[in-house]
C-alpha cells in the first residue's frame, strides 16, 4: 500500500524523497513482520545483509543526486552485481528463507523503479519511463485481486534474462553517450511486458485434466 501511494505520487510530480520515505516505511514493515523468520537460524544473516546494503545503495542514488553519468552508472552496476551474491550466499550457507526471497525481490523492484525515476528526473527519457518500473507492483496487485494462482510460480531463464537485460539497458542509458536510449528502453519495456504476461499465463492457465 505504501509503495502504491509512492508510485501514485511520482505521476503527480512528487520528489524522490517521497518515494524514499514510503519505501523506507515499507521495508521496515517487511523486516519487522518477518522478525524471527529472517533465516532458518532466526538471525538476519549475511545474505540478507548484502540485500540490505543494496537497498541502502539504492536510497543513496535517490537522495544524493550524482551529475556524473559514469559514476552514477558505476554505482548502479555495483548494486546490480551484488544481487548475484546474496542469493549465492544464502544457498551456500543454508540461509535461504521466505523472507530472504521476498526481501530480495522487493529490493530488485525498488532498485529498478529508482533507475526509471533517475532517467526521468535527469531529462533523459519521458515520463513513460516510469511505467516499466511499475510492472512488478502491477503484477503483485493483479495477483492480489485475481486470487490464489492455479500453479506455483517457477523461475525460468526467459524471465530472469529479460529482467537483468532490462536493468542493464536502463543503467547504460544513464551514461552520457549517444546510445539510442529511447529505442533501447522501449524495447526493454516491451520485453518486460512480455515477461510479466508470460508469468501470469503460467500462474493462471487451467490445470490439465488427467
Amino acid at each position: 500500500m505504501l509503495m502504491g501511494l509512492a508510485i501514485g505520487g511520482l505521476w503527480f510530480g512528487a520528489p524522490p524523497e517521497f518515494l524514499a520515505a514510503m519505501a523506507a516505511a515499507s521495508f521496515l514493515g517487511l523486516i519487522r513482520q518477518f522478525r524471527g523468520q529472517w533465516t532458518p537460524t532466526e538471525a538476519f544473516g549475511a545474505a540478507n545483509t548484502i540485500t540490505l546494503i543494496r537497498l541502502i545503495g539504492t536510497f543513496f542514488l535517490l537522495l544524493f543526486p550524482i551529475e556524473n553519468g559514469w559514476l552514477l552508472a558505476s554505482i548502479a552496476l555495483v548494486i546490480l552485481y551484488a544481487d548475484h551474491w546474496d542469493g549465492w550466499l544464502a544457498r551456500r550457507r543454508g540461509l535461504a528463507s521466505t523472507f530472504g526471497d521476498c526481501f530480495d525481490k522487493e529490493v530488485d523492484a525498488f532498485f529498478f523503479l529508482s533507475l526509471c525515476l533517475l532517467l526521468y528526473n535527469r531529462g533523459q527519457l519521458g515520463i513513460w519511463v516510469l511505467f516499466p518500473g511499475l510492472l512488478r507492483y502491477l503484477f503483485v496487485l493483479f495477483v492480489k485481486l485475481a486470487g490464489p494462482p492455479r500453479r506455483i510460480a517457477v523461475g525460468n531463464w526467459f524471465t530472469r534474462s529479460v529482467s537483468v537485460i532490462a536493468i542493464i539497458v536502463f543503467i547504460l542509458c544513464l551514461l552520457p553517450l549517444e546510445l539510442y536510449c529511447t529505442a533501447l528502453a522501449m524495447a526493454a519495456t516491451a520485453a518486460l511486458c512480455a515477461s510479466f504476461l508470460y508469468s501470469l499465463l503460467q500462474l493462471y492457465r487451467p490445470q490439465r485434466q488427467a
